[in-house]
């Protein structure tokens, strides 16, 4: 591949990684800056970049600290004993930077946003393994919270453990993936959509026993309440109410499709009746975890 050829004009924005393999159709960019927190999607991303730039692996100069921008230049300015075009790879401790042609400063560098994939993209790899039906891959993504690196590590271990079963269910799942409190917390909700009180408590008494604070805890069912609140009183579409309450768009998506039981009277009620819990909190008037179990039965 030409690499010269590949370098097209590009307009600098952040690109996320789902649309990274669409982006390098239109061309290879000088370089590019690779930030969030999956590792997987990182590494993936450079893989991509230098595929479609053409470079071959023993013409790559790796660095893992700061290295001034002439010495990175001087590098991509030799000829390539491969004839296929240098290339500088500088991991730093919130970022990785991969440089393709000489720059004069980062800013000529484009974006790519790796932080984790939406639930439904993550389900879809997943299901590339045929161990793994739907009803399992959705548990296994909430659980990792949509982080490939942490998927695919534990889909190893997984695998590895029940390399006789044709098919990965749930519960094996459950047995093995530790949960995150960020899940836990996220299951409470769900937990409490579905008007299970016993199941409640035994998730409660999970978060209590770990240490997790109970204002905490209370905190996010406010946050739960906001949600559910705005999901049935406002009238804008998932994707533009998910951008004024910073969530994922799937998240009020499901969230509309799982709270039909409740009415937006009821919704205003509940987030009422815990703005009103979050006040007796701060003035000490009542303890957050009898708040928890109040705003819970409320909630039910």
């Amino acid at each position: 591949m030409n690499f010269d050829k590949n370098m097209k004009m590009h307009y600098y924005m952040v690109v996320l990684f789902c649309e990274l393999k669409t982006n390098l159709k239109n061309g290879v960019a000088p370089g590019y800056i690779l930030s969030g927190s999956d590792v997987f999607l990182i590494n993936k991303s450079i893989e991509l970049i230098l595929e479609t730039a053409g470079i071959d692996s023993m013409s790559i100069l790796r660095l893992d600290d700061e290295v001034k921008q002439d010495k990175i230049n001087l590098h991509l300015q030799n000829v390539s004993m491969f004839g296929s075009g240098n290339a500088v790879i500088v991991r730093e401790p919130d970022k990785t930077k991969i440089y393709l042609k000489p720059v004069k400063a980062d800013k000529e560098l484009e974006k790519i946003d790796c932080k984790p994939m939406e639930e439904d993209l993550v389900v879809r790899m997943i299901m590339q393994n045929k161990k793994f039906p739907n009803h399992s891959a959705v548990m296994l993504a909430r659980l990792c919270e949509n982080n490939f690196s942490a998927v695919s590590n534990e889909m190893e271990k997984l695998i590895a453990y029940h390399m006789n079963k044709e098919t990965i269910e749930p519960a094996d799942i459950n047995e093995m993936v530790n949960k995150t409190e960020k899940f836990q917390i996220y299951e409470l909700s769900n937990i409490i959509l579905k008007r299970d009180p016993m199941a409640i408590q035994k998730v409660l008494q999970s978060l209590f026993d770990n240490g997790v604070e109970e204002y905490a805890i209370f905190g996010s069912l406010l946050s739960f309440a906001r949600k559910m609140f705005y999901a049935k009183n406002s009238q804008l579409r998932d994707g533009d109410l998910a951008k004024v309450l910073d969530v994922h768009p799937y998240g009020i998506t499901s969230l509309r499709r799982d709270s039909r039981h409740i009415d937006n009277l009821q919704a205003t009620e509940i987030y009422d009746y815990a703005l009103s819990l979050e006040h007796q909190i701060k003035s000490g008037k009542v303890l957050a975890e009898r708040a928890i179990m109040m705003l819970t039965k409320v909630m039910l």
